[in-house]
């Protein structure tokens, strides 16, 4: 899967002849992987009866931002760079935000599954925050790093 960003999208200009394709940037919070995460995070919600969360871009930034330095740097940590708030605070949300993190795992399936099966993970995706964002990074050896914000 790779590195996410802002990613690029070829899409064919109208009226353009021949094949010279324009690039237009999709927002990170479009990204298909982020999206199936949000979809899995309010299917799971749905099963307990919550209603679904939106997404935050500001939060998918901020969650991208530390899936990418996990992968990078191995730091496994809620509290590295910068913690949960202070990375939130950096990508513009300025509320309280919780965390889930997950390292390993291959599937957006396998990432909630685990969540689930962990109390404080599976009560931040149950928990009363109406907006979530989510990032995924895979490191150098090939491990995905998964973030999951949740803030009010």
């Amino acid at each position: 899967m790779g590195t996410l960003g802002f990613i690029m999208a070829v899409v064919w200009a109208q009226g353009v002849t021949g094949a010279n394709p324009t690039v237009q940037k999709k927002p990170l919070h479009e990204h298909p992987t982020i999206v199936r995460m949000m979809e899995e995070n309010n299917r799971l919600r749905g099963q307990v009866g919550l209603p679904p969360q939106t997404i935050s871009p500001e939060l998918t930034k901020a969650a991208q931002d530390h899936a990418w330095y996990m992968a990078k740097t191995g730091s496994f940590s809620h509290f590295s760079n910068g913690g949960p708030d202070g990375r939130a605070v950096r990508h513009g949300y300025a509320g309280p935000a919780a965390e889930n993190i997950a390292m390993g795992h291959r599937t957006v399936k396998e990432v909630f599954q685990g969540w689930k099966a962990s109390g404080g993970h599976w009560a931040n995706i149950r928990g009363s925050a109406r907006v979530a964002g989510f990032g995924y990074a895979v490191s150098r050896d090939g491990s995905g790093y998964w973030v999951g914000m949740y803030g009010h």
